[in-house]
């Protein structure tokens, strides 16, 4: 079969795999920091 229609793991490109996984959390991280204060400050604001 010449042509594979699905990748092995040995073909794979795990570096760039971990750098993407890692730039994700790391966004994650940095949204909910951001977000967590503004749903605070939106609760704070529909309790009153």
């Amino acid at each position: 079969m010449a042509d594979k229609k699905y990748p092995t793991a040995t073909e794979m490109d795990y570096p760039a795999h971990r750098k993407t996984w890692s730039n994700f959390l790391t966004l994650l991280k940095w949204s909910m920091i951001l977000v967590a204060p503004i749903v605070i400050l939106v609760l704070i604001v529909i309790a009153n």
